[in-house]
């Protein structure tokens, strides 16, 4: 993603935010500056890359299941936030917007474990959008 790109997901969720409740707002916002703060950098990019292949990998039969599970409920596109530790254990998944299909997602996503990130208490942005 380059630095324009950034700039204007950052407006677009800033916006967005500001209609979250003041501590969902300042947690999503946290999660943002970090996943772009990690997106500066060489190792950043690289890792972002890697989970954009790891993820489908990992989770897709998850988020079929997820889908099959909730018969008419939206799959509207949304991003997960999550906050990996040194060994790529997900510790946090914040959702934005929170739907009974982002959250069956982040269920499944909660106990899982990606490649070790470039360091400790690293977050990254993994945006879904299912194509119907």
């Amino acid at each position: 993603m380059n630095s324009s790109a950034i700039i204007a997901t950052l407006t677009v969720f800033l916006s967005i935010a500001s209609m979250c409740s003041a501590a969902d707002k300042k947690q999503l916002e946290a999660a943002l500056a970090a996943v772009n703060a990690n997106l500066k950098t060489s190792a950043g990019k690289q890792y972002d890359e890697l989970i954009g292949k790891e993820f489908p990998e990992k989770y897709w039969s998850e988020v079929r299941k997820c889908k099959q599970s909730l018969p008419g409920t939206s799959t509207d596109p949304f991003d997960m936030f999550l906050r990996l530790n040194a060994d790529g254990k997900v510790q946090e998944v914040l959702i934005y917007p929170e739907t009974r299909f982002a959250s069956c997602i982040r269920d499944a996503v909660l106990v899982g474990k990606f490649t070790n990130p470039p360091h400790d208490t690293y977050w990254i942005n993994i945006h879904v959008q299912i194509k119907q």
